[in-house]
Protein backbone atom coordinates (compact mmCIF):
# COMPACT_ATOMS: atom_id res chain seq x y z
CA UNK A 1 0.00 0.00 0.00
CA UNK A 2 1.24 3.29 -0.83
CA UNK A 3 2.07 6.15 1.43
CA UNK A 4 -1.14 7.64 3.32
CA UNK A 5 -0.80 11.07 4.25
CA UNK A 6 -2.76 12.88 6.49
CA UNK A 7 -5.39 15.45 5.63
CA UNK A 8 -6.22 16.91 8.90
CA UNK A 9 -6.64 15.69 12.47
CA UNK A 10 -9.46 17.44 15.09
CA UNK A 11 -10.92 16.84 17.87
CA UNK A 12 -14.41 17.34 17.61
CA UNK A 13 -16.88 17.80 20.50
CA UNK A 14 -21.29 18.02 21.27
CA UNK A 15 -22.00 21.03 19.28
CA UNK A 16 -23.93 22.40 22.49
CA UNK A 17 -22.49 21.74 26.13
CA UNK A 18 -23.65 18.06 27.54
CA UNK A 19 -24.26 17.40 30.97
CA UNK A 20 -21.20 16.02 33.16
CA UNK A 21 -21.70 12.67 34.55
CA UNK A 22 -20.64 9.16 34.79
CA UNK A 23 -21.63 6.10 33.56
CA UNK A 24 -21.33 2.61 35.26
CA UNK A 25 -19.59 -0.64 33.36
CA UNK A 26 -21.74 -3.77 34.24
CA UNK A 27 -19.57 -6.89 34.05
CA UNK A 28 -20.73 -7.77 31.26
CA UNK A 29 -19.12 -4.13 29.68
CA UNK A 30 -15.74 -4.84 31.24
CA UNK A 31 -14.51 -7.66 29.03
CA UNK A 32 -15.30 -5.68 26.20
CA UNK A 33 -12.39 -2.93 27.06
CA UNK A 34 -10.09 -3.08 23.97
CA UNK A 35 -9.42 -1.78 20.51
CA UNK A 36 -10.13 -3.48 17.37
CA UNK A 37 -10.04 -2.89 13.76
CA UNK A 38 -12.63 -4.44 11.24
CA UNK A 39 -12.56 -3.61 7.53
CA UNK A 40 -16.27 -3.39 5.69
CA UNK A 41 -16.79 -2.16 2.02
CA UNK A 42 -19.86 -0.42 0.74
CA UNK A 43 -21.10 0.70 -2.86
CA UNK A 44 -20.77 4.64 -3.00
CA UNK A 45 -24.33 7.33 -2.61
CA UNK A 46 -25.35 8.03 -5.53
CA UNK A 47 -23.98 12.10 -5.21
CA UNK A 48 -20.97 13.14 -6.30
CA UNK A 49 -19.35 15.49 -3.37
CA UNK A 50 -15.50 16.24 -2.76
CA UNK A 51 -13.56 14.31 -0.12
CA UNK A 52 -13.46 17.98 1.73
CA UNK A 53 -17.39 18.10 2.27
CA UNK A 54 -17.11 14.70 3.03
CA UNK A 55 -15.39 15.05 5.87
CA UNK A 56 -16.68 18.52 6.77
CA UNK A 57 -20.35 16.93 6.47
CA UNK A 58 -19.42 14.31 8.70
CA UNK A 59 -17.66 16.61 11.89
CA UNK A 60 -21.29 18.52 11.36
CA UNK A 61 -22.70 15.20 11.54
CA UNK A 62 -20.58 14.34 14.82
CA UNK A 63 -21.02 17.55 16.65
CA UNK A 64 -24.72 17.03 16.28
CA UNK A 65 -24.69 13.27 17.19
CA UNK A 66 -22.31 13.79 20.38
CA UNK A 67 -25.28 15.67 22.09
CA UNK A 68 -27.68 12.69 22.40
CA UNK A 69 -24.69 10.40 22.56
CA UNK A 70 -22.20 12.56 24.72
CA UNK A 71 -20.27 9.27 26.06
CA UNK A 72 -18.44 8.89 23.08
CA UNK A 73 -17.42 12.12 23.94
CA UNK A 74 -16.21 11.00 27.52
CA UNK A 75 -13.11 9.05 28.77
CA UNK A 76 -12.53 5.62 30.82
CA UNK A 77 -11.61 6.46 34.21
CA UNK A 78 -11.57 4.48 37.36
CA UNK A 79 -14.74 4.51 39.20
CA UNK A 80 -15.16 6.55 42.25
CA UNK A 81 -16.71 4.11 44.88
CA UNK A 82 -13.73 1.54 43.55
CA UNK A 83 -10.52 1.64 41.60
CA UNK A 84 -10.45 -1.64 40.22
CA UNK A 85 -13.53 -0.72 38.13
CA UNK A 86 -13.54 1.67 34.88
CA UNK A 87 -16.53 3.70 33.82
CA UNK A 88 -17.12 6.30 31.28
CA UNK A 89 -16.77 10.18 32.30
CA UNK A 90 -19.11 12.09 30.04
CA UNK A 91 -16.83 14.94 30.32
CA UNK A 92 -17.08 16.47 26.58
CA UNK A 93 -13.77 15.42 25.78
CA UNK A 94 -14.22 15.27 22.41
CA UNK A 95 -13.88 12.62 19.60
CA UNK A 96 -10.30 12.22 17.09
CA UNK A 97 -11.28 12.67 13.30
CA UNK A 98 -8.56 12.13 10.98
CA UNK A 99 -8.85 13.02 7.25
CA UNK A 100 -6.45 11.34 5.02
CA UNK A 101 -5.55 10.48 1.18
CA UNK A 102 -3.47 7.66 -0.68
CA UNK A 103 -2.96 6.91 -4.14
CA UNK A 104 -3.82 3.51 -3.33
CA UNK A 105 -6.70 1.13 -5.37
CA UNK A 106 -8.97 -1.26 -4.51
CA UNK A 107 -7.29 -3.37 -7.33
CA UNK A 108 -4.37 -3.25 -5.08
CA UNK A 109 -5.84 -4.43 -1.60
CA UNK A 110 -6.47 -7.98 -2.91
CA UNK A 111 -9.13 -9.68 -1.71
CA UNK A 112 -11.26 -7.83 0.59
CA UNK A 113 -13.01 -10.91 3.13
CA UNK A 114 -10.43 -11.30 5.26
CA UNK A 115 -8.19 -9.27 7.67
CA UNK A 116 -4.52 -8.11 6.20
CA UNK A 117 -1.49 -6.15 7.61
CA UNK A 118 -1.90 -3.62 4.52
CA UNK A 119 -5.26 -2.45 6.31
CA UNK A 120 -3.46 -1.46 9.32
CA UNK A 121 -2.53 1.66 7.29
CA UNK A 122 -5.74 2.52 6.47
CA UNK A 123 -6.35 3.48 10.23
CA UNK A 124 -2.57 4.70 10.97
CA UNK A 125 -3.46 7.73 11.92
CA UNK A 126 -5.92 6.69 14.96
CA UNK A 127 -3.08 6.00 16.73
CA UNK A 128 -0.90 8.18 18.75
CA UNK A 129 3.02 8.26 19.51
CA UNK A 130 3.28 6.60 22.97
CA UNK A 131 0.00 5.54 22.86
CA UNK A 132 0.75 2.13 24.65
CA UNK A 133 2.13 3.99 27.78
CA UNK A 134 -1.29 6.61 27.96
CA UNK A 135 -3.52 5.73 30.71
CA UNK A 136 -7.34 4.71 29.67
CA UNK A 137 -8.44 8.73 31.04
CA UNK A 138 -6.29 10.19 27.61
CA UNK A 139 -7.36 7.89 25.46
CA UNK A 140 -10.65 9.04 22.98
CA UNK A 141 -13.28 6.24 23.32
CA UNK A 142 -14.62 7.37 19.57
CA UNK A 143 -11.67 7.66 16.63
CA UNK A 144 -12.85 7.98 13.05
CA UNK A 145 -10.49 8.11 9.77
CA UNK A 146 -12.02 9.15 6.60
CA UNK A 147 -9.61 8.09 3.83
CA UNK A 148 -9.39 8.92 0.22
CA UNK A 149 -8.07 6.52 -2.47
CA UNK A 150 -8.55 6.99 -5.38
CA UNK A 151 -11.75 4.41 -5.63
CA UNK A 152 -12.65 4.88 -2.12
CA UNK A 153 -13.30 6.94 0.99
CA UNK A 154 -13.47 4.84 3.67
CA UNK A 155 -14.23 5.36 7.35
CA UNK A 156 -13.10 3.75 10.50
CA UNK A 157 -14.42 3.91 13.97
CA UNK A 158 -13.39 3.25 17.30
CA UNK A 159 -15.37 2.81 19.99
CA UNK A 160 -12.62 0.55 22.46
CA UNK A 161 -13.03 -1.45 19.18
CA UNK A 162 -12.67 -0.05 15.94
CA UNK A 163 -15.01 -0.81 12.73
CA UNK A 164 -13.42 -0.03 9.06
CA UNK A 165 -16.02 1.05 6.80
CA UNK A 166 -15.03 1.60 3.18
CA UNK A 167 -17.27 3.08 0.36
CA UNK A 168 -16.11 2.52 -3.47
CA UNK A 169 -16.22 5.53 -4.94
Amino acid sequence: MEGVKLVEKVVIVPEIPTNRRRIFLSNLDLPLVAYQESVSFYDPPENKISFSESYNTLYRALRSLLVPYDFFAGRLVPALEDNSRLEIDCNGAGIVVAAARTDTRLSQLGGLFAPKPDFKQLVAFLREEGEDEMEFKDKPLLCIQVQLLPLLVSFCFSFPFSILNVLQN
